[in-house]
């Protein structure tokens, strides 16, 4: 039976589609048999009952596992543990089984998908935070790279992308209300004078024309005035932003064709000088008197008391100074000529004598031989009055050689440094303490004029400023007191100035944009309590220039271009401050704000300080005044944006600098009682700012277009009168006019009673003749009687002999071979330096009559 019953089973169990064993790849195959005929398919239930099927087919259940399943499948993710153990995990969560079994910490990798979600995300987040802060700093960083701000956003963040709850979001600006007007001139521009600030972007040895020039830097009103010709050339236009020239017309609008200055003429004369000669007694004397009365109060270079005595001595007794104690007097002839034939004085003499006296100072001080020899007191003097000269006559990049060999000089005997020598005398030390402050608020104008970093670094000065006494005050018991007590003095007159510890204001200021001048309060009662003088009124020049100074290297020097904006902005509050100081604690008698009848000497002293404080708040607020400061509010709160107010002060200053003067022009006027050697710098200072306003589309103040229009015709008018006399004016007037007839014909401006310049008739604007022979050829002065066998003409008035005094020109002179007595003194010119050199000097004076004519 049980063979029965095994073959039974053997012919009812052939199926098909046998289920394949766990684990097995089987579970694929299917078993294809076909069962014999008519035969019941038998199957078992689960009571084990079995059952007969018609089909012919058995189900066969799976078979059951007797022994634990086999961990054989592979994880997604193996813990750290199991990883470096290099052992198979299990997976299990939070701990796998192999950490669990040997009781270890088991932590999970973060999976890759995971990872790069949050990868993704902190990207986005990112992204989010870069585009708000370009969207910040688009608006407050230079024109270049706000272009390229913009041009990002534009092109990664599409205007459709955004949903129409985040455009609502955002805040209209000042710059889209400008876009969506465009009948608005005004569009994005770069903040002000500090574009490119740390670079040169020409050429400036290409020529002679751009090597006169020289850099000038973002704080020079040439530099001004070339973006003025950039945006007044759109204006005409009746284009937007500012005028980019082509390679081609590039030249047009460089930096020499904007300059106004006449560093492209010579300042020599064509023949032969006479080193030895001076003007008659009552020439001298007037051109004598003329300097201390119109320069010395605010450039007192030389000892007054000292240098008058010596000047009488030499023409009353026929003394016999040294070289350099001639030079300085022959260059303060110079400056005293200058101003004569500038303000039309009767007996001026020829408009050149002025290059006489300068040609005879530059041999008898500056030529090679004292170039490389030391330098001593008198030299300084010379070497910073001939750089007063040049500035005086608009020859300002050779005055700023020449000022920095003597404050070089001046370095070198350490005058720049508080004295505390026992064998000086103090009235003495008073005079060096002058003679670097001159030097100081020349170097200043100097760096303001052209924009350049002066060589008067932080730090390097310790001399204390002037007394505010006159020479012949100084033996009086107060002064020599003051002199003798340097403790004293600072608490009488260091703490009471208002550039009393500038350098110590940090980098970013803390609240600068809303310091006031009453946050460093200063004691000035005793200033005040003083008797007005010229020498406290150079007190207030000095401390003036050294808040001024302090602008330009605080706002205008090249490591700016690395500091963020809010940090400049800072800066300009508090530099606002100390201004605001300095008004505060003038002499009543020097308010210039208050118009009272004052005698000539007090008005000349009152406009001298005018001219310069709202020239330095000109300078100040320049960087501010661009479109992209045009901003009406700051934060939402309605309050007017930092910016904004200082581009405003910019504009009032400048208007009211022009409202120092009257509005019908006089120039011999205001060469009389102004400060006549720069004046023209801070006329066109004045007016170069209110017309780039014009050219903004007066966008900073709206409602006061026609009152800066009006200002600026005024400005215009006054160079147009002071060009009758001063080829440098004659330049700006043209330059300042131009530009104001462009914007006119983009802004629909009258300028049809503004006067005109015949081209015809004078110079053309950047046209580079030989102007001082054209002075030669139109006054009928024979040139050629300069040049006939080395002589000068004969003259009444030269003393004897003084024609025997010559310099002869390059290739003039005695033949060789030919002797000389001692009578004749000739200079031979060195094609080396190109100097004029002496070989021969007569003993005029011992050794004890030169330290009498000393310093």
């Amino acid at each position: 039976m049980p063979l029965q019953q095994a073959d039974l089973d053997t012919t009812i169990l052939p199926t098909s589609n046998v289920p394949p064993l766990p684990g097995t790849a089987a579970s694929s195959i299917t078993l294809h048999r076909t069962n014999p005929p008519h035969r019941p398919q038998i199957t078992s239930t689960h009571s084990g009952t079995k059952q007969f099927y018609n089909n012919g087919k058995v189900p066969i259940p799976r078979q059951r596992a007797t022994m634990a399943p086999r961990h054989s499948r592979r994880v997604a993710r193996a813990c750290q543990s199991c990883r470096q153990r290099k052992t198979k995990c299990s997976g299990d969560t939070p701990v796998c089984r192999q950490c669990k079994e040997l009781r270890i910490q088991c932590d999970y990798p973060v999976s890759w998908r995971e990872k790069t979600n949050r990868q993704l995300e902190d990207l986005c987040s990112k992204t989010r935070d870069y585009e708000e802060l370009l969207k910040d700093i688009e608006h407050i960083v230079d024109g270049s790279t706000s272009e390229r701000i913009k041009e990002a956003l534009d092109k990664h963040v599409a205007e459709a992308d955004r949903s129409p709850t985040e455009q609502q979001s955002q805040p209209i600006s000042q710059e889209d209300i400008i876009v969506e007007h465009p009948d608005d001139i005004s569009s994005p521009s770069s903040i002000g004078s500090l574009e490119a600030i740390e670079r040169v972007e020409e050429d400036l040895n290409r020529n002679e024309n751009t090597r006169a020039t020289g850099y000038m830097g973002k704080n020079s009103e040439v530099t001004w005035m070339q973006r003025l010709r950039r945006e007044a050339e759109q204006r005409a236009k009746k284009e937007p932003g500012t005028y980019e020239p082509d390679p081609d017309n590039e030249s047009e609008y460089a930096l020499h064709a904007g300059n106004y200055h006449l560093d492209d003429m010579e300042v020599s004369i064509p023949g032969p000088v006479q080193v030895y000669e001076v003007p008659p007694r009552p020439l001298a004397d007037k051109l004598f008197e003329d300097y201390l009365a119109s320069v010395h109060p605010f450039f007192p270079i030389i000892s007054r008391p000292l240098f008058s005595m010596q000047y009488q001595s030499f023409y009353d007794n026929s003394g016999r100074p040294g070289d350099k104690w001639l030079a300085i007097l022959n260059v303060i002839f110079a400056i005293s000529a200058k101003r004569a034939h500038l303000k039309q004085a009767p007996g001026q003499g020829e408009e050149h004598d002025h290059l006489v006296y300068l040609t005879r100072a530059r041999i008898l001080s500056m030529n090679g031989d004292v170039l490389f020899s030391h330098p001593d007191l008198q030299q300084i003097q010379v070497e910073g009055l001939i750089a007063f000269y040049l500035i005086s006559s608009d020859q300002v990049n050779r005055a700023w050689r020449i000022a920095a060999l003597a404050i070089r000089s001046a370095i070198t005997l350490g005058i720049n440094m508080k004295n505390t020598s026992d064998f000086t005398a103090s009235i003495s030390k008073e005079s060096r303490n002058r003679v670097w402050w001159c030097l100081y608020t020349l170097e200043h104008l100097l760096g303001i004029m052209t924009g350049r970093a002066t060589c008067i670094l932080d730090g390097v000065c310790t001399t204390p400023l002037p007394l505010p006494f006159e020479g012949d005050q100084l033996q009086e018991p107060l002064a020599a007191k003051l002199l003798n007590d340097l403790s004293l003095r600072e608490d009488f007159v260091g703490n009471a100035i208002a550039s009393s510890f500038i350098h110590q204001i940090s980098s970013n200021p803390p609240g600068g944009k809303d310091a006031k001048y009453t946050d460093t309060p200063r004691d000035v009662t005793w200033l005040k309590s003083l008797p007005p003088n010229n020498a406290l009124c150079f007190l207030y020049y000095a401390d003036l220039a050294v808040i001024s100074q302090e602008i330009v290297n605080r706002v205008y020097s090249p490591d700016c271009a690395m500091v963020p904006w809010a940090h400049i902005e800072n800066r300009i509050g508090v530099l606002r401050s100390r201004l605001d100081l300095w008004f505060a604690g003038l002499h009543p008698k020097f308010d210039f704000t208050r118009k009272d009848d004052e005698g000539p000497d007090l008005l000349r002293a009152k406009l001298f300080l005018a001219f310069h404080f709202y020239s330095s708040r000109i300078t100040l607020g320049r960087p501010c005044l661009c479109r992209r400061g045009a901003h009406q509010s700051g934060q939402g709160n309605g309050k007017p944006a930092f910016s904004h107010v200082m581009a405003m002060i910019s504009l009032d200053s400048a208007s009211k600098m022009l409202d120092l003067i009257p509005d019908q022009a006089d120039a011999i006027q205001l060469y009389e009682i102004g400060p006549w050697w720069c004046v023209l710098h801070c006329l066109v200072q004045a007016v170069t700012v209110l017309l780039l306003e014009l050219s903004f589309g007066s966008i900073h103040i709206p409602e006061e277009e026609q009152n800066i229009l009006t200002m600026a015709k005024k400005g215009i008018h006054w160079l147009h009168s002071m060009s009758e006399f001063s080829t440098a004016s004659r330049r700006a007037w043209q330059l300042c006019d131009m530009n104001l007839r462009k914007i006119a014909q983009g802004m629909d401006y009258d300028v049809s009673h503004m006067p005109t310049f015949d081209f015809g008739a004078g110079e053309v604007i950047n046209g580079h003749k030989d102007q001082l022979n054209d002075f030669f050829k139109t006054n009928g002065i024979d040139k050629a009687a300069h040049q006939n066998n080395g002589q000068l003409p004969d003259r009444p008035d030269l003393p004897p002999g003084a024609a025997d005094s010559t310099i002869m020109p390059d290739g003039v002179g005695p033949a060789p071979g030919i002797g000389l007595d001692g009578t004749d003194v000739f200079f031979p010119y060195d094609p080396i330096n190109g100097e004029f050199v002496r070989s021969y000097f007569p003993t005029f004076y011992t050794d004890e009559n030169q330290d009498e004519w000393g310093f």
